[in-house]
């Protein structure tokens, strides 16, 4: 959302570098009071002198043409002549270059704003605010920037929105079916729809955001029309939950919602399929045999459907020297699936997939020559499932999955055979910690506008932080020539 600027004037106290009796810079300053920008370009244009109040000022103006490109141009200037004048007269006036830097640093902060650059805009106005804590325009367009730069969730919400009820929630749809977030106390509807025996199938997947110490209990459900209660239902274990239906009664509409307790959001993609019932064929519905295999390169192949009793053959390649992987990607809530690796002529098994947490893998060993191998992929019941295909150079993705389940079948027997372990390892956490405290990593050039923002609601002037969320717009400075 475009921040509203509307800039009148800043305060031009002076020139040389703090006093000034130049006409066109007068004449500038009243352009500027009036708000016309082009006029007090047009009389700056004129001005040679190398003063920060004339950058200050020619700033000033070009945010009024929301240029605030050129404004940082002319800001950059006017604080670099006010850091020379600084260093050639550190006594000369410290007062009168205080201010000059508060008021460029104001100025910056707005232009900042212009741009919607809010974590710089916090900087510029705590500058102000370290010259002179009382600035109370500083520290409100501060609390506002700080405001912008950590929007609530509501105001992050995505764009599927308003869907927080049943009635009326927009349908699925698969260009905004990333990028979702679920904010606290809210829920999330979708609309489907569905043909008769169609396989219908809703997933979420996605991370609860614990940053904050919040936590999220969320599940999702699924509705046939016509009926209040939940048809499906499914918590969301790992930031992944799936419901569906094997065959739908009848044509018509159904709805999915997403809900749950907590204070955390959850930012996640919903992926609906429907799927035609078996035995409608798929893309590759033409290899059923071994002797009809399909022919598959290295690469992903999708939308591919298992039906009971109705195996799918493939036939894989691995060069002279190398090795082939083939995965075979589906969802295991839905319906297992079973993959047998075979010799070429399709007779003789020689593997059998290995399972991993998305599907199963299976390993064509390389050879002195090229080499060819069948792979079977059938249903391991009666529910028919859909699936993907991936072939290329070997991932160890199942190893990994077993070396890892290895790994925490020997951390519990451990835990067994030795009750105490854990606290041992705690204790040298905990005297590793007194030993060796962690270091803070110096940030130069940085302020803590929380910190601050903190520091400044306990004065006893507080600006009207609500008033600002509302009409969302940076206060310039408002000050009399």
């Amino acid at each position: 959302m475009k921040a509203r600027i509307a800039i009148f004037s800043l305060f031009l106290a002076g020139f040389g570098p703090f006093t000034c009796a130049d006409r066109d810079v007068e004449e500038a300053r009243g352009k500027l009071r009036a708000a016309e920008a082009e006029g007090a370009i047009e009389a700056l244009a004129k001005v040679e002198d190398d003063a920060a109040e004339v950058h200050l000022a020619r700033a000033v103006g070009e945010l009024l043409r929301t240029k605030p490109d050129e404004a940082d141009k002319a800001l950059d200037q006017a604080w670099r002549r006010v850091a020379e004048d600084q260093a050639k007269k550190p006594e000369d006036r410290p007062e009168s270059h205080a201010q000059m830097q508060a008021r460029v640093a104001f100025t910056r902060g707005v232009a900042a704003a212009a741009q919607e650059k809010w974590d710089v805009a916090q900087v510029e106005f705590a500058k102000v605010l370290q010259i002179d804590p009382e600035d109370a325009d500083a520290r409100w367009n501060l609390e506002l920037a700080w405001y912008m730069a950590n929007p609530p969730c509501l105001k992050r919400d995505d764009d599927h929105e308003p869907d927080g009820a049943r009635d009326g929630a927009p349908p699925w749809d698969e260009q905004k079916s990333k990028d979702r977030v679920i904010c606290p106390a809210d829920e999330d509807w979708y609309t489907l729809r569905a043909k008769r025996d169609e396989l219908l199938y809703v997933t979420v997947d996605g991370k609860i955001d614990t940053t904050e110490g919040d936590h999220r209990e969320l599940t999702l459900e699924l509705y046939v029309e016509g009926r209040a209660e939940p048809l499906r239902q499914a918590p969301v274990v790992a930031g992944k939950a799936t419901v569906g239906v094997n065959g739908v009664p009848a044509d018509g509409t159904w709805s999915a919602r997403l809900f749950g307790p907590g204070d955390a959001e959850f930012k996640y993609t919903i992926r609906v399929d429907v799927v035609p019932p078996c035995p409608a064929d798929d893309q590759l519905e033409d290899n059923d045999t071994a002797e009809t295999a399909h022919e598959l390169a290295d690469g992903q192949q999708g939308g591919l459907k298992a039906c009971p009793g109705d195996g799918d053959w493939f036939r894989v390649s691995a060069p002279a020297g190398e090795e082939r992987q083939v995965t075979v990607q589906f969802d295991p809530q839905r319906a297992m699936l079973n993959a047998t690796l075979f010799d070429e002529a399709g007779k003789a098994p020689l593997a059998k997939a290995r399972a991993t947490k998305n599907g199963m893998v299976l390993d064509l060993p390389k050879g002195e020559g090229a080499r060819r191998a069948l792979v079977l992929v059938e249903t391991a019941g009666e529910q028919e499932n859909v699936y993907q295909l991936e072939v290329g150079p070997p991932k160890d993705e199942g190893k990994d999955d077993q070396q890892q389940d290895e790994k925490d079948e020997k951390d519990d027997q451990d835990k067994k055979d030795d009750p105490k372990q854990d606290d041992q390892k705690d204790q040298q956490k905990d005297q590793q910690a007194k030993d060796d405290p962690p270091k803070e990593q110096p940030q130069p050039d940085q302020v803590d506008a929380e910190k601050l923002i903190e520091a400044l609601d306990k004065q006893d002037e507080n600006p009207q932080l609500e008033k600002a969320l509302r009409e969302l717009r940076v206060v310039p400075r408002m000050e009399d020539y």
